[in-house]
């Protein structure tokens, strides 16, 4: 037992480096990804999973730029939903499901506020995301009548 325990410390000492790297990466990405999340959530209107239309995108400003913009906003997404999905692996830091959230609320896909409304509609997600929304003085989001993790009884404008 002993000389396992002392290949192992002799391991961390010969890949210190190496893992003071990754736990660096994994506390970098742990912190980031709260960070959009907090951001995203406090910046969503309240009605937000209420309201059936979406909003232009950048109006007002040349069609070339428009377009431009939604390509690269969905990359983005594209991008922050790979993240998600990595960080929803058991050992992996960081809040996986709201990072895949923020990632489909980017993606001009059909069925998209659908999802959006299911995911944030889940009890778990649904709390943490109006005590994010609280701490930073928002008012909670609404939810559609009869939404998933709604209580009987409850009106739209009480949750």
């Amino acid at each position: 037992m002993e000389e396992k325990f002392r290949a192992a410390l002799s391991f961390l000492h010969r890949h210190r480096e190496q893992i003071a790297i990754g736990a660096g990466v994994a506390l970098i990405s742990f912190v980031g990804s709260l960070a959009l999340v907090a951001f995203v959530l406090v910046r969503l209107p309240e009605d937000y999973l209420v309201s059936e239309e979406e909003r232009p995108f950048l109006p007002g400003r040349p069609a070339w730029m428009r377009v431009a913009a939604r390509v690269g906003k969905n990359v983005l997404g594209v991008l922050l939903v790979a993240a998600g999905v990595m960080l929803s692996v058991p050992g992996v830091p960081g809040p996986g499901g709201l990072v895949i959230l923020i990632g489909v609320m980017l993606l001009d896909v059909p069925g998209k506020r659908r999802l959006e409304r299911r995911l944030l509609g889940m009890p778990k997600m649904h709390g943490f995301a109006n005590r994010v929304r609280a701490r930073f003085g928002r008012p909670p989001l609404r939810l559609q009548e009869g939404a998933r993790g709604s209580s009987p009884g409850s009106s739209p404008g009480t949750r």
